[in-house]
């Protein structure tokens, strides 16, 4: 007892002091989360440190009936304050409160079992749960003795077979699955002859669903035939959705989808027609050759877009493509060859900035990028040096603002450029010069 405690309390110490709320805001407080002032926090804070705080908790929840968590409170209170007897024995009453109660709401739980008034009785054993969930008996009436027994038993003879016996009970074959599932058998295998088969006796409801089910399927197979596939897949969903397993339901599903997606693709909208065949189930035989017919038709739409020299058009497609097949080589190349031109096209018309953040985008190793970047870092230094030797011939000719700007153009262009670092100090202390003259 002692251990679970200081555990509870290494609990509480731990959330005080990793800034995160007290574990009694997991337990009431939820819908009165307020940002609060610092020092009101700070206050808080101390407070949990005291068992009065908890002893105030646990008589809350004890009002509200909740004798569970103020017993789990009586007991953080108990950690805290270990000498204080009047705690202990608060904590005494409180499992003296809870086991009268569990028993008296027991005695009246068996008394309605007794009296075959099951669904009252289940109430009562389940408050029982209520203020002790390990309340052994009271778990054994609700998991064992509380399941209504709907079957009987049916002995299994040399001539039967499950189709037999489903439609004598049942009249109708094809709810095999029932007894198979109910008694645990494969469906592939008959049972042996003498043994005994428990067959569910059926709700008047569940035959209607049955019906229903089969008239579902009857209007799903027309509906595929007139080429009214939305339809189709409205009707198998409905029926999937209680009998997830059915065979007939997934393959008419499947279908459905697969003619959607060739329309689709017939009016060129290869990503709406991907979405829709991978909603069909993998064992769909050729799905995914028409995944991949309509992605090289965008991989296509892709190649067209780089020839006609729209780069970003180009990049954006094949980023698309890759986020339906990550691992396209072609979709991937497309990416490179878009960049590495575009940087191409950026260095000939001398929009080096651009050029060099085009290709940053690039992998680094590519070939084509690293010769155009060399192209581009080799052009701006020669772009330097021609504004440096300009800045020259204005200082030369006395004209010292252009020769500061020439030489500035220098700077931005190659910012280790020592010369003209050197050449801008000497033109602003001439011209400094100057003016003190005039």
């Amino acid at each position: 007892m002692k251990k679970s405690i200081n555990v509870i309390l290494m609990i509480v110490i731990l959330f005080l002091f990793s800034g995160q709320v007290g574990p009694l805001d997991s337990f009431g407080d939820v819908g009165h989360k307020v940002p609060e002032k610092t020092s009101e926090k700070t206050q808080r804070n101390k407070s949990v440190f005291h068992s009065s705080y908890y002893l105030k908790k646990a008589k809350t929840y004890k009002n509200n009936d909740e004798l569970q968590l103020a017993l789990f409170f009586l007991k953080i209170a108990a950690a805290l304050s270990p000498d204080d007897m009047e705690i202990v024995g608060k904590i005494s009453d409180l499992k003296l409160t809870i086991d009268n109660k569990s028993k008296k709401y027991f005695k009246k739980g068996e008394k309605f079992y007794n009296q075959n008034k099951f669904e009252e009785a289940r109430k009562q054993f389940l408050t029982v749960l209520r203020y002790n969930p390990n309340h052994k008996d009271a778990l054994d009436y609700l998991k064992n003795r509380l399941i209504p027994k709907e079957y009987i038993n049916y002995t299994f003879e040399k001539n039967d077979s499950l189709k037999i016996i489903s439609n004598k009970f049942y009249k109708d074959p094809e709810l095999v699955f029932l007894i198979v599932y109910f008694n645990n058998l494969k469906s592939d295998t008959e049972p042996e002859p003498k043994e005994i088969l428990k067959i569910p006796i059926l709700e008047p409801e569940f035959n209607q669903a049955i019906r229903d089910r089969r008239q579902d399927m009857i209007s799903a197979n027309n509906l595929l035939r007139e080429k009214r596939f939305q339809e189709v897949i409205v009707i198998t969903q409905k029926i999937l959705e209680n009998d997830p397993l059915n065979k007939e339901a997934i393959k008419l599903k499947n279908e459905a989808f697969y003619h959607i997606g060739i329309q689709l693709s017939s009016q060129e909208k290869y990503f709406e027609a991907i979405d829709t065949f991978k909603k069909i189930t993998s064992e769909y035989e050729g799905v995914n050759g028409v995944i991949q017919e309509a992605i090289q038709h965008e991989l296509l739409k892709a190649e067209n877009l780089l020839k006609e020299k729209k780069y970003e058009e180009s990049i954006d497609l094949s980023k698309k493509i890759l986020g339906y097949d990550q691992s396209n080589t072609a979709a991937n190349k497309l990416i490179r060859t878009s960049l590495c031109q575009q940087g191409r096209d950026l260095f000939i018309r001398k929009k080096y900035d651009e050029a060099l953040r085009v290709l940053d985008k690039t992998d680094p190793a590519d070939d084509c990028a690293v010769k155009i970047r060399l192209a581009v870092k080799k052009a701006i230094k020669q772009q330097a040096e021609a504004h440096y030797i300009q800045g020259v011939k204005h200082f030369l000719n006395e004209e010292l603002q252009s020769a500061i700007k020439e030489w500035e153009k220098t700077l931005k262009l190659n910012p280790e450029h020592d010369k003209a670092k050197s050449n801008i100090k000497k033109a602003r202390s001439l011209l400094e010069k100057l003016k003190k003259v005039k």
